[in-house]
């Protein structure tokens, strides 16, 4: 289903979703624009990334394990940047006025560190 950037915009500047508003700001989205510039891939898209991903489930202590060994490593950016390789920009997810969904390409572009979207 797509998401209407515009109408989430609007619920951000709404007084019943000042606590989200302020809770995003915390961690510098201040608008629906830099909350979706932050779109890193589909699962479609990011596959052939995660084909050989162990699927950890519940009754399975491994990920606990391995985060105690993983502490400090701090590999987030190499992770992210790994992942933005596969993404590309999600025809058909967001939807808004073409002012907004420029905007917001451009954004996606700039974040994923490819400058500006034809």
């Amino acid at each position: 289903m797509p998401r209407n950037v515009d109408a989430i915009q609007a619920k951000l500047t709404s007084p019943e979703y000042a606590p989200v508003a302020k809770s995003l700001g915390e961690v510098g989205i201040y608008s629906a624009i830099d909350l979706f510039a932050n779109y890193a891939g589909r699962g479609q898209d990011l596959g052939k990334w995660t084909s050989d991903a162990f699927i950890n489930r519940d009754r399975n202590l491994k990920l606990q394990y391995l985060a105690g060994l993983g502490l400090n490593l701090y590999q987030s950016d190499r992770i992210y940047s790994e992942m933005l390789m596969h993404a590309k920009y999600p025809d058909g997810l967001f939807t808004g006025n073409p002012a907004t969904m420029q905007t917001l390409r451009d954004a996606i572009a700039r974040s994923q560190g490819r400058g500006m979207a034809p």
